[in-house]
């Protein structure tokens, strides 16, 4: 029997043994070149061939009567790179212990997060609800099965479904960076079909209808028409702010995407006016104050309502185009009022009714 070195513990141990089962002090020097630093903080030493090991124990366990440890080692070109590198290789079990709720929080600290929009924060908002069953997750152990499951199972449509995946992959980057994961494992998740939607111009009868619903009580509506008349993207009619609406001269300052469409003119006819103005009066801060998910949830449930057609909101930017072409408005006004940079972008937006056809050959 031999008194182990440690003079805090002192216990007696066996011969045989090399490290202390108490303390873990080790007993036995060996004959290599090692520095001896603090207890706990890991070890570093010249190998024969020039180079330089770092060495941590991780913890110690009894194995056939014996006590033996676990250690990691990582081997380094330069002595001080070894040295350095001794914390993360201490850490290296602990990161390997992460859940996707610690890297929501990671990720909402960074600049990237933090440069995003209000409406894309809102919508990887409600994809990381929608990811609740996945929170507790480890993302070392987190399976291609257990997301393609969750998002199966929460939603059935492709762009909820792609602001999932969305949302995975941005906690994916953080834990790559911070060395958890190897890869991005969402490549691999499947999303659903993208149903495609006709692109098209409401008919007058259409626009009519929602007149009859707006003046019925339906302010709801109100948005739908502002968009048609005013050939607005959903998006620009989201960020318009109160205090670039100038009410007194019909227009408002607003636009997104293309820089003929960022920070144009929006004009508003006499018939829309008492619209925006009711709108205006009733805004904080912008005309429009409601969720993405609320606004198009709402904007189905109305064309299902008054039994029109269910075209994406984005048609009523194709009806604003197509009216004004109808109506014999020159090219380069329709152009210049819709933020496009050339005529050729608008044609795509014009959608000549079969009536106009016809009366436009009779004239042969």
């Amino acid at each position: 029997m031999k008194k182990c070195i440690n003079r805090r513990c002192g216990k007696e141990i066996a011969d045989e043994y090399i490290f202390c089962p108490f303390c873990g002090t080790k007993l036995l020097s060996g004959g290599r070149n090692v520095k001896k630093r603090g207890n706990g903080q890991g070890t570093v030493y010249k190998l024969p061939n020039g180079k330089y090991k770092a060495e941590v124990t991780l913890c110690y366990y009894p194995e056939d009567g014996k006590v033996k440890r676990k250690r990691r080692t990582k081997v380094f070109s330069k002595k001080k790179d070894a040295i350095a590198f001794l914390p993360m290789l201490k850490t290296y079990e602990r990161k390997k212990k992460i859940t996707l709720f610690e890297l929501k929080q990671l990720y909402d600290k960074t600049k990237a997060y933090d440069k995003l929009s209000k409406s894309q924060k809102d919508k990887l908002g409600y994809a990381w609800k929608r990811l609740e069953p996945l929170h507790t997750y480890n993302i070392v152990t987190l399976t291609i099965d257990d997301m393609q499951t969750c998002i199966d199972n929460a939603v059935s449509t492709f762009y909820p479904a792609r602001d999932m995946k969305v949302m995975l992959s941005h906690l994916y980057d953080i834990a790559i960076k911070r060395e958890y994961v190897q890869y991005n494992k969402t490549e691999y998740i499947e999303l659903p079909e993208l149903a495609k939607t006709k692109r098209d111009a409401w008919h007058s009868d259409e626009i009519e209808a929602f007149w009859g619903a707006y003046e019925a009580g339906n302010q709801f509506v109100g948005y739908i028409l502002i968009m048609i008349y005013a050939g607005l993207r959903y998006g620009e009619l989201a960020k318009i702010k109160k205090e670039d609406v100038h009410l007194e001269q019909h227009y408002a300052i607003g636009g997104i995407k293309t820089e003929a469409g960022i920070d144009r003119e929006i004009a508003f006819a006499d018939r829309i006016m008492p619209v925006v103005t009711c709108f205006y009066e009733q805004a904080r801060s912008k005309l429009l104050e409601m969720s993405d998910d609320s606004f198009y949830s709402k904007y189905h449930e109305t064309t299902a309502l008054l039994g029109v057609r269910d075209l994406p909101p984005h048609c009523c930017r194709h009806t604003y185009f197509t009216r004004l072409a109808s109506e014999g408005v020159q090219p380069a006004v329709i152009t210049q009022s819709g933020g496009h940079k050339d005529l050729s972008v608008t044609m795509q937006y014009i959608h000549i009714p079969l009536a106009d056809k016809l009366a436009a050959v009779n004239k042969i």
